[in-house]
């Protein structure tokens, strides 16, 4: 009686064994899915005595899949084959995929574009027949637990639009505004008498600044300032003997000065009149928004530099003639629809790549980078607006890609 109860439940089982062998093969559930490789190097698909091989050829071409297909191991006509695979990206977008027959093999129509990290669904018709496949294949990820992201300072940010400015940074120096600058002479040589003010005092247009006795007459005049500003020279003495072509002072209108920036060879192609300028002292402070109003034709030969001028208003008299400044020059403002740090940038398999994320789980992204400034990259392809990114520290997350990176699938 055990024997026979035995052979009973042993035949149930070898029958249920050919009953799901039977069922699988024809409902084209997978029942061989592994990492076997055929004779191009490509992953095989085995259901019953059907099976493809597919690869991703892109030596000296776009990439794209070539399938190729089997028979109890014998090579299948790709003219009586219709294959569709989509692919399911980390984003969660579908690329549906198309193949026509090209010299023996299924070619697809569309380029796989990078990374070629997807969930792969097969669908193969041939002799009325439907035979599907399911697979993963994840390059360029990496998951991190959530202590490891915080301890690493693994930050994250939002792709979205920017305004790229490019800026240069110089040096320079606060001059008296020459257009609001005048030297007083005598009328006529003779001895100083009077002086009535001195350097850095206040005048108003018509004071009287000075009192000289001429030669001629040996008659006192006196002079008076023609404008209103302050005297920044006084270049004579009473009693001393003037003559009409020294000037007793220079008497300045503060109210604006000029900001005098230095420019180097290289650069001074690049800066045009009109150019947003803002100057600030050693610290940061005074700062003051103007732009560029000269740009001098010449070199300065001893220092083979070039000169730029700004005007900067000055009535609170934060900017004193003689301070040394430095200069940001806003060469150009581009708008660009997508933007991300620096930082986000990372050199990996000769390309430039951005880590998307979604949750604790990171694929490197290829990125075609556009114009950048000292902050921010232009993103052309390979990122959508409104993605998330790894703004900071995505050095660490292409450090351990470099440990364990998946194979692609590429012949």
């Amino acid at each position: 009686m055990q024997k026979k109860t035995r052979w009973i439940v042993g035949s149930g089982f070898v029958l249920l064994i050919i009953i799901a062998t039977i069922y699988f093969s024809v409902s084209g559930t997978d029942n061989k899915i592994g990492e076997e490789r055929g004779i191009h190097g490509g992953r095989l698909l085995i259901k019953g005595n059907v099976s493809a091989e597919i690869t991703i050829f892109e030596r000296g071409v776009p990439p794209r899949f070539r399938i190729y297909l089997y028979k109890n191991n014998k090579p299948l006509s790709p003219e009586k084959a219709n294959l569709q695979i989509t692919l399911k990206r980390f984003s969660g977008e579908l690329d549906a995929i198309h193949f026509e027959p090209i010299d023996g093999y299924l070619q697809s129509r569309e380029e796989i574009r990078e990374p070629h990290s997807f969930d792969v669904d097969v669908s193969l018709k041939y002799d009325d027949k439907t035979y599907t496949w399911r697979y993963a294949t994840y390059e360029g990820r990496v998951t991190l637990s959530k202590e490891a992201i915080r301890a690493s300072g693994i930050k994250t940010a939002t792709a979205s639009p920017a305004i790229l400015e490019k800026k240069l940074s110089v040096f320079g120096k606060i001059i008296s505004n020459r257009e609001a600058t005048t030297l007083i002479y005598p009328r006529y040589s003779g001895i100083i008498k009077a002086l009535d003010k001195n350097l850095g005092d206040s005048v108003q247009k018509g004071e009287i600044i000075a009192t000289v006795e001429s030669n001629e007459s040996l008659q006192k005049y006196a002079i008076h300032s023609p404008i209103t500003g302050t005297i920044v020279k006084k270049q004579a003495a009473v009693g001393e003997m003037i003559k009409e072509d020294k000037p007793l002072y220079e008497i300045a209108d503060l109210n604006t000065v000029w900001a005098d920036l230095t420019l180097y060879r290289k650069d001074a192609p690049l800066i045009k009149n009109g150019m947003k300028v803002i100057v600030t002292g050693d610290e940061g402070k005074p700062r003051t928004e103007s732009t560029i109003t000269y740009v001098s034709p010449l070199g300065i030969e001893d220092s083979q530099t070039v000169l730029a001028r700004a005007i900067l208003p000055n009535q609170n008299r934060e900017w004193l003639p003689g301070m040394y400044i430095n200069a940001t020059i806003n060469i150009s403002e581009k708008n660009v629809p997508i933007a991300v740090t620096l930082a986000a940038l990372q050199q990996i398999r000769h390309s430039e790549a951005v880590f998307i994320n979604n949750g604790d789980t990171f694929e490197a992204t290829p990125v075609t980078v556009g114009e950048k400034n000292g902050h921010f990259a232009e993103i052309i392809s390979g990122l959508k607006q409104g993605q998330s990114y790894v703004s900071e520290n995505s050095f660490i997350l292409k450090a351990d890609l470099n440990k364990s990176d998946a194979e692609h699938d590429h012949g």
